[in-house]
């Protein structure tokens, strides 16, 4: 057995998620993940997972641009050697990148603790990666302000090249006649021109070969070697001033070497985790949870078949049970509902999603399995041998904490002694309480576990109609090998397959004939339960749908009331205008009344009925008491109660519906009037001064009860009566008039600019 958990395919699903990395590191780790059977450990990746899966769901993957996996060059740099420049910039684009990633991981308003316990533990490095990032570009040239010696260096580099461009120049034109071409070329870092072989040894100078055609030869004059060499010189001091440049900027990532590599680790850790989060997404898995002792899989689906045509089905190890036993037809997909508990199970320790609806699985010390042709020429071993010899090692190291994976147990050998020693086997497990799941086509070995409560039997379903099987994993059953159906699928003659069921017939005992026949009646049985669970969603969809149209029903119901409301407070308006118009009519008579107009607003304003709202009470509901319908606001007395259900009579309509939609309430009170707010139009004009001066005392109250009244009308907050001061009868006659107007707030002098003692302000009620 493998620590790969190859015969589980674990190595094959972590192919699939090592896609969906940014960096080589987070592909390396997902590489080289394995289970963990510490269940701290468990509950702290699975955690993390979960809230990884939970971003990336609402938020989009985590950002990794500018990550590299940059730990040879760090690890170089702690060894005081000289990095590249792309090898700095890559280090330096990690600040970049680490602070994208608190940025996204800031905007993300959900549960991210454990991941952000990983980003908080990143340092940026910022000021190194600055000083890196001015001195070389992202192409990795370094700039010429990259030190001022630099600067220097390349300003007469410059210089230099110009100065021998041009007197090159003005020498090939001198001595044109001679040259094969007019150009300047490069040798050996040297300017030099091509000479015709012809007129070689007519120029002094040194010449450096010959060009691809042979017919010409390069030379440097001597008039210019003196100048070659000083550009020689100036390449030689940029060389040397920038692995100076090189050379300290790698000292600053010596310096911060832990922290870097410390970063790296982090960063691949969130990498693989995001990839573990998208794979998730993409599949619509789920997150497992820690369970004590059962283990629990709802719609379970092999990650490694094809999503379009994979089965989802349930696997339950509850106590009492600890051990499976799958039944079934050849490649009628035992094998792979063996599979799927165990690779589930080492997924979830090795902290990975799983593609079901829930999972909950112990944490085991443990998973050990049997599975497939072990055959192995090297080791000398026939496949039965190789079993037997995964089985002893099995049996040797196994606890009551393990899980145990066994695929046709007790096969490849004689089926007497199969059986025997598998039933041996099952036993031996059994009795140390280790969980363990097996398939067998074995009829005895079926007898054997069905005489345990601790073992559950359970098939894989074969279509007995079509005559091939559906993949479907079926607690509690058991199922034919249906060896010969399976042989008639594959194109055995008809005369072979008939030949084969009479020699079934002959070879099989009673017991074999028993456990056939409850075989068929299990079959039945369950038959006759998927009807049952078929008819009652049909009931329930029966249901919903009732309770849909009673909403609506509800709803219409409530539209009416409300359109009556509405057409009714129409009316109401239109009277309210009418009223207005009419006492307009009023104002404008001479001797109308201000009781007269208040009157007219009185009865205005009882036009709009109202209810109080009932207290809603605590209680029963029986027959006789009143409710209010919550979604409707429907009031109605209590006529029938039937079960769930109430009959209403809400002013002589019937209405039924759930008890749960009403709460029972206090008997309706009678109805009050509610006053609608009506405002009287006041005169187009209003002066906010009267002069009584030179009336008599009748002839001024009279003016000031009409002026008033104007006043109220105009809705003003005070007026000023103007009676001088006289003898004062006047302002006592005003003032003794005043005390009996109800409207009238307060009255007093005026100020010294408002009249003093010869005016009156009166302040009027709002």
């Amino acid at each position: 057995m493998s620590e790969r958990y190859d015969g589980l395919q674990f190595n094959e699903v972590k192919q699939l998620i090592k896609k969906y990395t940014s960096f080589s590191l987070g592909h390396q780790i997902i590489e080289q993940l394995q289970p963990s059977f510490n269940k701290l450990v468990v509950e702290r990746e699975n955690e993390r997972l979960k809230q990884a899966f939970g971003i990336v769901v609402s938020y989009g993957t985590m950002p990794f641009g500018g990550i590299y996996d940059v730990s040879e060059e760090v690890s170089s740099a702690m060894k005081d050697m000289t990095l590249g420049p792309l090898d700095l910039i890559k280090i330096a684009s990690q600040a970049y990148g680490i602070n994208q990633i608190n940025m996204f991981i800031s905007s993300c308003d959900c549960q991210k603790d454990q991941i952000k316990e990983l980003t908080d533990a990143l340092t940026a490095f910022e000021s190194t990666a600055a000083a890196i990032n001015k001195c070389i570009s992202y192409s990795g040239d370094i700039f010429d302000n990259a030190s001022s010696q630099l600067a220097v260096i390349r300003r007469k580099t410059k210089s230099l090249q110009k100065t021998i461009a041009s007197r090159l120049s003005e020498y090939i034109s001198k001595n044109q006649a001679m040259l094969q071409d007019n150009i300047i070329a490069t040798r050996n870092g040297r300017s030099v021109i091509l000479v015709k072989n012809t007129y070689k040894n007519s120029i002094e100078g040194l010449q450096y070969g010959s060009s691809s055609s042979g017919a010409a030869t390069y030379i440097e004059p001597n008039a210019f070697i003196g100048l070659n060499n000083q550009f020689l010189q100036l390449l030689e001091e940029e060389k040397q001033e920038i692995a100076r440049i090189l050379f300290e900027l790698s000292q600053l990532i010596k310096k911060d070497g832990a922290g870097y590599l410390s970063n790296i680790s982090t960063l691949g850790l969130l990498d693989a985790l995001f990839a573990k989060g998208q794979w998730a997404k993409e599949v619509d898995a789920t997150i497992g949870t820690i369970s004590d002792t059962d283990l629990l899989l709802i719609k379970a689906r092999h990650p490694l078949i094809d999503s379009e045509k994979v089965v989802a089905n349930d696997y339950r190890i509850i106590s009492p049970v600890k051990t499976i036993l799958i039944t079934g037809p050849n490649t009628g997909g035992k094998t792979v509902s063996l599979k799927v508990i165990g690779l589930f199970s080492v997924m979830f320790l090795a902290g990975l999603p799983l593609p079901a609806k829930e999972a909950r699985i112990p944490v085991f010390d443990n998973i050990f399995y049997d599975i497939g042709d072990g055959q192995s020429i090297n080791d000398d071993l026939s496949t039965f041998s190789s079993h037997i010899s995964n089985i002893s090692r099995i049996c040797q190291k196994a606890t009551a904490k393990s899980l145990v994976i066994l695929d046709e147990l007790g096969g490849s050998t004689d089926p007497n002694e199969g059986q025997a020693f598998a039933s041996a086997v099952l036993e031996y497990f059994r009795r140390r309480n280790i969980y363990v799941v097996a398939t067998t086509h074995f009829s005895k070995l079926k007898a054997y576990a069905n005489s345990h409560d601790n073992i559950m039997l359970s098939a894989v379903e074969f279509d007995q109609e079509n005559l091939k099987p559906t993949f479907r994993y079926i607690e509690n059953s058991i199922g034919s090998s249906n060896a010969i159906e399976t042989a008639r699928r594959f194109g055995i003659n008809d005369e072979i397959i008939n030949l084969a069921y009479d020699f079934k017939q002959q070879q099989s005992n009673v017991d074999d004939n028993l456990i056939e026949k409850l075989q068929n009646q299990l079959e039945l049985v369950r038959q006759k339960h998927e009807q049952l669970l078929i008819r009652e969603k049909m009931l329930q969809q029966e249901s919903e749908h009732l309770d849909k149209k009673k909403e609506q029903l509800n709803r219409e119901t409530t539209e009416i009331i409300e359109k009556a409301k509405d057409e009714a407070l129409g009316i109401v308006s239109a009277a309210r205008n009418q009223s207005e118009d009419i006492i307009d009519k009023l104002k404008q008579l001479k001797d109308y009344r201000i009781n007269e107009v208040a009157e007219l607003k009185h009865q205005l304003n009882q036009i709009v009925e109202t209810e109080e709202e009932e207290a809603v009470l605590d209680g029963e509901i029986g027959v006789g008491d009143y409710v209010k319908v919550k979604m409707t606001n429907q009031k109605g007395k209590v006529i029938s109660i039937d079960r769930k259900n109430v009959l209403l009579d809400s002013s002589g309509m019937r209405i039924r519906t759930s008890l749960s939609a009403v709460v029972k309430t206090s008997k309706p009170v009678a109805k009050k009037l509610a006053s609608v707010k009506t405002r009287v139009k006041a005169p187009e004009s209003f002066s906010i001064e009267l002069n009584l001066i030179g009336k008599r005392v009748d002839e001024a109250t009279s003016e000031l009860d009409k002026y008033l009244d104007e006043a109220l009308l105009a809705n003003v907050p005070f007026v000023r009566i103007i009676h001088g001061y006289g003898t004062g009868a006047l302002r006592n006659a005003i003032w003794d008039r005043l005390k009996k107007y109800k409207f009238v707030k307060r009255y007093e002098h005026g100020s010294a600019t408002e009249g003093s003692g010869g005016a009156t302000i009166v302040y009027l009620r709002e």
